[in-house]
């Protein structure tokens, strides 16, 4: 009889001993960053004890670091059922409805959490997120600023907190153009400034001046433009005029972007007034961000072009493919494809004839300091009528105060 009971006593103290030992491994894959592992070894420990509740909030947890938010939120809100006063499942759900774009209701979790544990930086940081998701930036300003003053040592808190400065900040964006023709056609040299101020949380404005020596030619032209958005939506308004024959005379353009948890969806309108011909441009478009590192965007342009010398009026398609990958905390590449003229920022008379332009591109973005960002982007055109390539460099300074 003793023997049986010594075996059972031990293999009692042995199972007491193995779970923290799974518990502290568990955990350590999650801070390694090895989620989906984590996860399953979380999901055992729960599942060998319903009411562990900390390591339910782990499963929470890596569900959202892998993505997966919605599962997160029925994670947290079945702790929340049994206890409507837990901090952290309150924190969680937040987290995963900001994330979600359900402001409204990730405002009600972390308002209860705040009341619970108002000096709790995690609280302070989350409230400041999803305040700054939803717009309000001067408010998100005002929680990111406690957090850090309660832990100033807390690197991902800081660049969260210089990265909605900087998005808030008033900027000035000079840009130089550089072109090369394989022919005997002149080289282009311009420049681009934009001035641009915030008024207040939902609405920029800013001025533009370009200047543009192309095919001997000096031209001018200024304008500016007004940016507004609110919670998920956004709408950018902008014109150009100056006496000018390879630029546009008058350009109009317009884009509204509507953003949903991993997708935008964006369609943009473009009005060009040359000398002679005349041409109007719709484009919508997507965005996927399939992680905090990764987006796509895919842009499709029809345009119709009056050309008054014969009294005609042409329609054509193209399209852009490009994607932004951040490599580094403070460094992104871009890389894409475009066809058609449409798919150009900086469209000149001589373009309207090159509806089967084709161009390879790509940039490098690096921020040196929180408030400046360096952006250098060069691309390759094959123009088949004529037969011309043209290289093309732009260099932009963005600088914020």
């Amino acid at each position: 009889m003793l023997i049986p009971v010594a075996l059972l006593s031990l293999a009692l103290a042995a199972g007491a001993e193995q779970a923290p030992d799974a518990r502290a491994q568990a955990e350590r894959l999650a801070r390694s960053g090895e989620h989906a592992e984590a996860l399953r070894q979380f999901q055992a420990i729960a599942a060998a004890n319903p009411d562990d509740i900390e390591a339910r909030l782990w499963i929470g947890r890596m569900h959202a670091a892998m993505g997966n938010q919605r599962r997160a939120v029925d994670v947290f809100q079945a702790i929340i059922a049994a206890n409507a006063d837990h901090v952290e499942a309150l924190l969680g759900v937040g987290n995963a409805l900001t994330e979600l774009g359900r402001y409204d209701e990730a405002a009600e979790a972390l308002q209860r959490a705040e009341s619970l544990a108002a000096d709790r930086p995690a609280v302070l940081a989350a409230q400041g997120r999803l305040h700054a998701r939803a717009g309000r930036g001067s408010l998100g300003i005002a929680y990111y600023a406690r957090a850090i003053t309660l832990q100033p040592n807390d690197a991902a808190l800081l660049a969260e907190y210089e990265e909605l400065r900087a998005a808030r900040a008033h900027r000035v964006e000079g840009t130089y153009l550089f072109e090369s023709f394989d022919n005997d056609l002149p080289n282009t040299n311009g420049g681009l400034l934009e001035i641009n101020g915030r008024l207040n949380d939902s609405t920029r404005v800013f001025g533009d001046l370009q200047v543009q020596q192309k095919f001997d030619e000096t031209e001018a032209r200024g304008g500016g433009g007004i940016d507004w958005s609110t919670g998920n939506l956004r709408f950018r308004a902008s014109g150009l005029f100056g006496d000018t024959l390879v630029l546009p005379t008058a350009e109009a353009a317009g884009e509204v972007e509507y953003a949903r948890p991993r997708v935008i969806w964006l369609i943009g309108f473009r009005y060009l007034d040359f000398d002679v011909d005349s041409t109007w441009i719709a484009s919508p478009g997507i965005t996927i961000v399939p992680s905090a590192k990764l987006g796509v965007t895919f842009r499709y342009f029809h345009s119709s072009t009056s050309r008054a010398n014969f009294r005609t009026r042409v329609s054509n398609d193209a399209l852009s493919l490009s994607a932004t990958g951040r490599i580094r905390p403070r460094v992104a590449l871009t890389a894409g494809y475009a066809r058609g003229f449409e798919s150009l920022r900086i469209i000149t008379a001589e373009r309207l004839t090159q509806t089967n332009a084709n161009v390879l591109f790509g940039s490098v973005t690096v921020d040196p300091r929180p408030m400046t960002a360096i952006r250098g982007e060069v691309g390759h055109e094959w123009r088949s009528d004529p037969d011309v390539r043209v290289l093309r460099l732009l260099v932009t300074l963005i600088q914020r105060f």
